[in-house]
Protein backbone atom coordinates (compact mmCIF):
# COMPACT_ATOMS: atom_id res chain seq x y z
CA UNK A 1 0.00 0.00 0.00
CA UNK A 2 1.21 3.31 -1.19
CA UNK A 3 0.86 6.51 1.16
CA UNK A 4 -0.28 9.70 -0.32
CA UNK A 5 1.87 11.44 1.26
CA UNK A 6 4.97 9.84 0.37
CA UNK A 7 5.43 11.58 -3.00
CA UNK A 8 4.98 15.27 -1.75
CA UNK A 9 7.55 14.47 1.44
CA UNK A 10 10.26 12.84 -0.90
CA UNK A 11 10.07 16.01 -3.13
CA UNK A 12 9.82 18.37 0.08
CA UNK A 13 12.86 16.49 1.14
CA UNK A 14 14.50 16.95 -1.99
CA UNK A 15 13.55 20.79 -1.92
CA UNK A 16 15.15 21.56 1.54
CA UNK A 17 18.42 18.80 0.21
CA UNK A 18 19.12 21.59 -2.36
CA UNK A 19 18.61 24.82 -0.88
CA UNK A 20 21.02 23.34 2.28
CA UNK A 21 23.50 23.50 -0.47
CA UNK A 22 22.16 26.63 -2.08
CA UNK A 23 25.30 29.21 -3.38
CA UNK A 24 25.71 32.00 -1.25
CA UNK A 25 24.85 35.83 -2.88
CA UNK A 26 28.07 36.81 -4.58
CA UNK A 27 27.78 40.39 -3.47
CA UNK A 28 26.43 42.27 -0.38
CA UNK A 29 25.54 45.47 0.92
CA UNK A 30 27.23 47.64 4.06
CA UNK A 31 25.19 50.29 5.16
CA UNK A 32 27.31 52.40 7.64
CA UNK A 33 26.07 55.27 9.62
CA UNK A 34 27.69 57.63 12.08
CA UNK A 35 25.76 58.50 15.02
CA UNK A 36 26.97 61.33 16.78
CA UNK A 37 26.05 62.36 21.02
CA UNK A 38 26.87 66.03 20.66
CA UNK A 39 28.14 68.07 18.24
CA UNK A 40 30.28 70.97 18.72
CA UNK A 41 30.45 73.71 16.19
CA UNK A 42 33.39 74.31 14.69
CA UNK A 43 34.13 76.92 11.48
CA UNK A 44 36.93 75.24 9.54
CA UNK A 45 37.25 75.25 6.01
CA UNK A 46 38.80 71.86 4.50
CA UNK A 47 39.19 70.07 1.27
CA UNK A 48 38.84 66.37 1.58
CA UNK A 49 39.60 63.17 -0.62
CA UNK A 50 39.85 59.43 -0.06
CA UNK A 51 41.65 56.28 -1.37
CA UNK A 52 40.97 52.61 -1.34
CA UNK A 53 44.40 51.05 -1.14
CA UNK A 54 43.13 47.48 0.18
CA UNK A 55 45.02 44.47 -1.26
CA UNK A 56 41.76 42.34 -1.37
CA UNK A 57 38.91 44.03 -2.70
CA UNK A 58 36.10 41.33 -2.01
CA UNK A 59 34.47 41.87 1.57
CA UNK A 60 34.00 38.07 2.80
CA UNK A 61 36.26 35.64 2.63
CA UNK A 62 34.66 31.67 3.18
CA UNK A 63 37.34 29.04 3.75
CA UNK A 64 35.78 25.42 4.13
CA UNK A 65 37.40 22.51 5.82
CA UNK A 66 39.20 20.32 3.08
CA UNK A 67 38.67 23.34 0.02
CA UNK A 68 41.90 25.01 -1.24
CA UNK A 69 39.68 28.04 -2.78
CA UNK A 70 38.25 30.12 -0.97
CA UNK A 71 34.46 31.77 -1.78
CA UNK A 72 34.80 35.25 -2.16
CA UNK A 73 31.65 37.77 -1.68
CA UNK A 74 32.73 41.06 -2.95
CA UNK A 75 30.48 44.65 -2.52
CA UNK A 76 27.91 45.51 -4.13
CA UNK A 77 28.78 49.20 -3.68
CA UNK A 78 31.96 51.85 -3.72
CA UNK A 79 33.17 51.42 -0.27
CA UNK A 80 35.25 54.18 -0.47
CA UNK A 81 32.64 56.69 -1.29
CA UNK A 82 30.24 55.66 1.21
CA UNK A 83 32.92 56.05 4.03
CA UNK A 84 33.83 59.46 2.44
CA UNK A 85 30.45 60.47 3.21
CA UNK A 86 29.95 59.16 6.08
CA UNK A 87 32.56 60.91 7.94
CA UNK A 88 32.33 64.18 5.48
CA UNK A 89 28.76 64.53 6.77
CA UNK A 90 29.48 63.85 10.10
CA UNK A 91 32.05 66.61 10.14
CA UNK A 92 29.62 69.34 8.32
CA UNK A 93 27.54 68.67 11.03
CA UNK A 94 30.07 69.79 13.85
CA UNK A 95 30.91 72.79 11.14
CA UNK A 96 33.43 71.72 8.94
CA UNK A 97 33.09 73.04 5.55
CA UNK A 98 34.34 71.45 2.54
CA UNK A 99 35.80 73.27 -0.44
CA UNK A 100 38.38 71.50 -2.91
CA UNK A 101 40.64 74.39 -3.29
CA UNK A 102 40.96 74.71 0.86
CA UNK A 103 45.11 74.67 2.04
CA UNK A 104 43.38 72.23 5.39
CA UNK A 105 42.83 68.45 3.56
CA UNK A 106 41.98 65.57 5.48
CA UNK A 107 42.67 62.37 3.18
CA UNK A 108 41.07 59.17 4.15
CA UNK A 109 42.94 55.93 3.65
CA UNK A 110 41.14 52.55 3.45
CA UNK A 111 43.38 50.01 4.12
CA UNK A 112 41.69 47.15 5.23
CA UNK A 113 37.95 45.74 5.44
CA UNK A 114 37.56 41.79 5.39
CA UNK A 115 35.93 39.16 7.34
CA UNK A 116 37.46 36.15 6.80
CA UNK A 117 35.10 33.03 7.73
CA UNK A 118 36.85 29.08 8.84
CA UNK A 119 33.93 27.28 8.15
CA UNK A 120 33.78 23.12 9.56
CA UNK A 121 30.77 20.84 9.12
CA UNK A 122 29.40 22.12 12.46
CA UNK A 123 30.60 25.83 13.03
CA UNK A 124 31.80 28.60 11.44
CA UNK A 125 34.08 31.52 12.83
CA UNK A 126 34.01 34.84 11.22
CA UNK A 127 37.07 37.38 12.02
CA UNK A 128 36.13 40.99 10.32
CA UNK A 129 39.20 43.13 10.60
CA UNK A 130 39.02 47.25 9.39
CA UNK A 131 41.94 49.69 8.94
CA UNK A 132 41.31 53.61 7.68
CA UNK A 133 43.87 55.98 8.24
CA UNK A 134 42.84 59.62 8.52
CA UNK A 135 45.47 62.32 7.60
CA UNK A 136 44.56 66.09 8.72
CA UNK A 137 47.29 68.42 6.85
CA UNK A 138 47.33 72.12 7.07
CA UNK A 139 49.67 74.90 6.21
CA UNK A 140 51.11 74.78 10.40
CA UNK A 141 50.32 70.77 11.30
CA UNK A 142 49.93 67.49 10.08
CA UNK A 143 48.44 64.74 11.93
CA UNK A 144 48.08 61.23 10.83
CA UNK A 145 46.13 58.53 12.56
CA UNK A 146 44.69 54.81 12.10
CA UNK A 147 41.65 53.49 13.36
CA UNK A 148 41.03 49.43 13.58
CA UNK A 149 38.64 47.32 14.70
CA UNK A 150 38.36 43.83 14.86
CA UNK A 151 35.77 41.59 15.79
CA UNK A 152 35.15 37.64 16.41
CA UNK A 153 32.04 35.72 15.97
CA UNK A 154 30.89 32.15 15.83
CA UNK A 155 28.20 30.33 15.02
CA UNK A 156 26.61 26.55 14.29
CA UNK A 157 26.88 25.21 10.66
CA UNK A 158 27.53 27.40 7.64
CA UNK A 159 27.58 31.29 7.90
CA UNK A 160 24.72 33.54 6.99
CA UNK A 161 26.39 35.85 4.71
CA UNK A 162 23.72 38.65 4.82
CA UNK A 163 23.96 38.44 8.89
CA UNK A 164 27.91 38.51 8.78
CA UNK A 165 27.69 41.94 6.40
CA UNK A 166 25.10 43.12 9.00
CA UNK A 167 27.42 42.41 11.40
CA UNK A 168 29.90 44.06 9.61
CA UNK A 169 27.66 46.91 8.55
CA UNK A 170 27.43 47.21 12.49
CA UNK A 171 31.14 46.99 12.88
CA UNK A 172 32.12 50.02 10.32
CA UNK A 173 29.61 52.04 11.93
CA UNK A 174 31.22 52.33 15.56
CA UNK A 175 35.04 52.20 13.70
CA UNK A 176 33.59 55.74 11.52
CA UNK A 177 32.03 57.04 15.10
CA UNK A 178 35.01 56.80 16.42
CA UNK A 179 36.70 58.72 13.95
CA UNK A 180 34.28 61.67 13.32
CA UNK A 181 34.02 62.16 16.82
CA UNK A 182 37.95 62.18 17.57
CA UNK A 183 38.93 65.62 19.06
CA UNK A 184 42.55 65.49 17.68
CA UNK A 185 41.34 65.88 14.41
CA UNK A 186 39.73 68.83 14.51
CA UNK A 187 41.98 70.27 17.02
CA UNK A 188 44.57 70.27 14.37
CA UNK A 189 41.93 71.68 11.50
CA UNK A 190 41.72 75.02 14.23
CA UNK A 191 44.78 75.27 15.05
CA UNK A 192 46.69 78.60 13.71
CA UNK A 193 50.08 79.81 14.50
Amino acid sequence: MKSPFLLPALLLGGVLGLSACSSQPQQVQLQPTVNLDSVAQHSIIAAIKSQDLRSNRFLISIHQDGEEQAQLIASGSNLRQSIEQQLSASWQQQGVGFVPDSPNLITIELLELASKVEESSVKHTATSTMRIKVTVDTPHKTLAKQFRSTHTNEGAFSVNVNKQADAMSQQLSELLTQIASDPQLIEVLEYQL
